[in-house]
């Protein structure tokens, strides 16, 4: 066991020694948006605290994702599980349910799959690679399939996830703000599962389906106005700056 830990404190040590200028700089910009979102609530709040490290966990987490490195699902790990707090407070269900019955698990997985493509190099790195035209059509299809049947469960069963989330004592908004946000969650949640799939098998791909997800789910959260919206925007926001630099550098790393 000391050894495993070990491997895992080297491996953070490597990864995050390595970041260059423009990493070190998107994780500077997520820790002053903390601040100044203390500042704009003017007191401390615990939601606004939680919303704020999800944010620094998850850009840590995407920035390792956008040099290839193995030390990436170490921090999704943790900021899984703030995140799925944050949907469900948020009442963002559909988020919410993916992230802890799936992305969760995926972590796992992901960090499993990753290590039989890791780079012998000793920069915790893998090789990555690039779909087919035929698989990328099966993705699309499938994935266009299962949103507009994850919408309509939402639609039509939101209520009784409400019912049975009171009856847990667990204390939610009713529903969501209009049905637009709705099917964007929808969109989100089926995209987020099958994105964290194409990214477990290390395809270049992923990084423009994330992209499309960021901007989903500032959408979402623009219009659920909560203690998180502010830190979570932010987050978003700079996710996708981080998809265009994970884009060059998984097209430059599958070329190696």
């Amino acid at each position: 066991m000391k050894l495993s830990e070990n491997r895992y404190v080297a491996m953070l040590q490597r990864s995050l020694s390595s970041l260059n200028a423009f990493e070190i700089s998107l994780l500077a910009a997520i820790m002053i948006l903390s601040i100044v979102s203390f500042v704009l609530k003017g007191e401390f709040e615990f939601n606004n605290f939680l919303a704020a490290l999800s944010a620094i966990l998850g850009v840590f987490c995407v920035v390792l994702g956008a040099k290839g490195s193995m030390a990436n699902w170490i921090f999704g790990i943790f900021e899984g599980i703030i995140y799925t707090y944050i949907c469900f407070a948020g009442h963002i269900y559909g988020d919410a349910l993916q992230r802890l019955f799936y992305t969760l698990p995926m972590q796992f997985i992901g960090w499993h799959l990753w290590s039989k493509r890791e780079r012998n190099d000793g920069s915790t790195q893998i090789v990555t690679r690039y779909m087919s035209w035929g698989v990328r059509f099966i993705y699309l299809v499938v994935t266009t399939a299962m949103t507009v049947a994850f919408g309509l469960f939402l639609k039509f069963c939101g209520p009784h996830l409400t019912d049975f989330f009171h009856y847990m004592n667990f204390h939610v908004q009713p529903d969501y703000a209009n049905e637009y946000q709705l099917w964007l969650d929808a969109a989100s949640t089926v995209l987020a599962i099958v994105t964290t799939w194409i990214s477990a098998k290390a395809y270049v791909e992923q990084w423009y389906l994330w992209l499309v997800i960021n901007v989903l789910s500032i959408s979402i959260w623009i219009m659920s106005d909560t203690a998180f919206s502010f830190m979570i925007v932010s987050k978003y926001c700079i996710y996708s700056i981080n998809c265009i630099y994970g884009i060059w550098m998984w097209n430059r790393l599958s070329k190696q």
